[in-house]
């Protein structure tokens, strides 16, 4: 075990072997070391120990099953999203793993702690727990951490938006779960996560698959606040089917589930998708009232999404008059959140709401054209959202077709064309 310390040691602190063993034993030795094949004396044990800042204090203070088992807790807690109840115990442990030399269970305890971390929306911190311990989870053969890294991995590439490799890391995870024997709720919540990965990829069939595998044991074990989500996503998935009776159903067992347990971050989510299901459907005031009950159960940047969409079907009903006061909701939330603004999620709702600004004003075509060519279709091409470079550009071709600014107006519909390909494709 003495030389999976130094290794870990090392590896954190991102120094070669040679810097290590220099002038202490030769690069050939000290790899033995660290692999623990061979018997090292106390004294060159401590030499290395003392160039890698590793101090004997308190090593053997605690029992390393009950550390392992706390981590376990830390990490249901977690996945539960019992956010206070995961920090509380995250500084319980913090204390007891400064006198642990196991280096598994430091890099199993910082692996759940980034992921609390972006639940707590702290994406850089969670970003350099990741990267520090990258390395070392790759050089080891450590199935269950390997485990763990890989579903938070797939997390940290799921919040920037590239669901594709989310996917691929969440399959590495479930091939490696075949070999184990992991507790159900770590099972559970990698099936729930491959549904809802599939479901961001298009991959409909895959994403229900899934689902119905987690639900049946959420259900099992009246875990009904995530049988609910699992239910929400089953109407996304039977919505994207259009199949838009069979989405009701399930957000209306989501709802039910949701009132039952009081659960009003739930009741705002499932509010928010029926409101898309009726848009769908063309029945837009419907789906306003839905959207602005979700909004009033909502605080902060959540609130976003529910002024776009209705800024959305007001704007397709042409109702221009009704958009000039949820855009000023808008702005005044951006502002307020301010901190925030470097992120896409966020951040894209200033060009939605910039966009809407201009047709509320039915300002001068020619400074929508600008703000469009210059500021707005950039930003969603910049960042791939091939949805939204699709509605920009082609409202901007549109402007251009009726200025007889043909060629500019062919270039924009190319380009919105190819944004639809791949929308299509994918």
């Amino acid at each position: 075990m003495n030389g999976k310390i130094l290794k870990y040691h090392r590896l954190k602190q991102r120094k070669k072997q040679d810097e290590v063993c220099k002038g202490i034993c030769s690069v050939s030795y000290y790899s033995k070391i660290e692999n623990d094949q061979i018997d090292v004396s106390q004294d060159l044990m401590e030499q290395l120990m003392s160039r890698l800042e590793i101090h004997e204090t308190g090593k053997s203070v605690h029992d390393e099953n009950q550390l392992k088992s706390l981590i376990h807790q830390f990490n249901e807690l977690v996945i539960d999203r019992e956010v206070q109840k995961a920090d509380n115990l995250s500084f319980q442990l913090h204390d007891q793993l400064q006198y642990s030399q196991n280096p598994h269970l430091l890099v199993f305890y910082e692996i759940v702690l980034a992921r609390l971390n972006f639940l707590k929306n702290e994406f850089a911190s969670a970003e350099v727990l990741i990267e520090k311990n990258e390395v070392f989870v790759k050089e080891i053969e450590e199935s269950e951490l390997r485990f763990h890294f890989l579903k938070m991995k797939s997390v940290y590439v799921y919040f920037n938006q590239d669901f594709q490799q989310s996917l691929k890391y969440l399959r590495q995870a479930d091939e490696i779960r075949m070999t184990l024997h992991l507790p159900h709720k770590d099972v559970v919540d990698l099936y729930y996560m491959l549904g809802l990965t599939a479901y961001r990829v298009n991959d409909i069939n895959l994403s229900m698959f899934y689902v119905n595998e987690a639900v049946k044991v959420y259900d099992s074990h009246y875990d009904y606040h995530r049988s609910g989500d699992c239910r929400l996503l089953l109407g996304l998935c039977y919505k994207g089917l259009k199949k838009y009776s069979e989405a009701e159903k399930q957000y209306d067992l989501a709802m039910k589930l949701a009132k039952n347990i009081q659960q009003v971050h739930l009741e705002s989510k499932v509010m928010q998708a029926k409101g898309e299901l009726y848009a769908a459907m063309d029945r837009s005031l419907e789906a306003i009232h839905l959207f602005q009950m979700s909004y009033r159960l909502r605080q902060g940047t959540k609130r976003l999404i529910c002024v776009h969409s209705i800024l959305e079907e007001f704007y397709k009903l042409g109702l221009y008059s009704e958009l000039t006061s949820w855009i000023e909701h808008g702005f005044e939330t951006l502002k307020e959140n301010e901190k925030k603004s470097g992120n896409f999620l966020i951040m894209q709702y200033y060009y939605h709401f910039m966009f809407y600004k201009h047709i509320a004003s039915q300002s001068d075509s020619d400074e929508l054209e600008k703000v469009l060519k210059d500021e707005i279709v950039p930003f969603f091409d910049e960042n791939f959202r091939d949805e939204y470079i699709y509605k920009y550009g082609r409202f901007l071709a549109e402007v251009y077709e009726r200025k007889q600014h043909y060629r500019k107006s062919v270039g924009f519909y190319k380009k919105a064309m190819r944004a639809l390909e791949r929308l299509n494709h994918d």
